[in-house]
């Protein structure tokens, strides 16, 4: 079974704007303005009956729209909890996201997939550490459109193996006409494990972690 196209259906919490609760006025601000204006009425000019009517219709639909907004906020919630809970689910599957980061274990090779969007004449991948110094680059000729894969063993361009860590590639390709061919990063590999910490849940695969959102693809 495949799925494609995940969105996190609950969305998480740092995209929704909240306002600001000093700006808001609230219905008992709304209640202590209209006893006010009934106080301080000039006798001579008392407050028009149809005026006041207005008003009174205005405090309901006030109380009326704050009601909403409480339902609203309290299914917000839920949605971001059931949200949260359901990517639990995830672990164990494998799946593919967008990113070009690599997690080398030590001693061994790791694959580096991406997608070409036309054939390309000229594929290069750019291997960079942690602090962003290059240590290999891999000429690979030319490869067709689509998905792509290919073994890196690990060794930087002198041939001495590196430390295991996390490392972030870069595609750059080019057609018989020397014009750029977009290129995008692939993660892939099976979560071990879900961080529920933040705003939006955090997969991790090995050593890399990506946000739920990133999924493209569940097998």
């Amino acid at each position: 079974m495949e799925v494609t196209g995940i969105l996190n259906a609950g969305g998480s919490q740092s995209e929704i704007k909240q306002p600001d609760p000093k700006q808001q006025i609230t219905r008992d601000d709304f209640l202590k303005l209209l006893i006010s204006q009934l106080q301080n009425q000039d006798p001579l000019k008392p407050l028009d009956n149809q005026e006041f009517a207005s008003q009174l219709a205005t405090f309901n639909s006030l109380e009326q729209l704050i009601g909403v907004n409480e339902r609203l906020e309290a299914l917000q919630s839920k949605l971001f909890q059931s949200n949260q809970f359901s990517a639990t689910a995830l672990i164990g599957k494998l799946i593919t996201t967008a990113g070009n980061q690599i997690g080398l274990g030590q001693g061994e090779g790791s694959a580096i997939r991406y997608q070409l969007s036309n054939d390309a004449a000229r594929v290069a991948v750019s291997i960079y550490n942690a602090q962003g110094g290059l240590v290999r680059t891999l000429d690979l000729g030319n490869q067709k459109s689509g998905d792509q894969s290919i073994q890196w063993d690990g060794k930087d361009s002198a041939g001495k193996e590196l430390p295991g860590g996390i490392y972030r590639f870069e595609i750059n390709a080019s057609d018989a006409l020397g014009k750029t061919v977009a290129a995008a990063g692939r993660v892939q590999g099976v979560v071990s494990g879900v961080s529920l910490d933040g705003s939006e849940p955090i997969l991790e695969i090995g050593s890399l972690k990506v946000p739920l959102s990133a999924i493209t693809t569940i097998r």
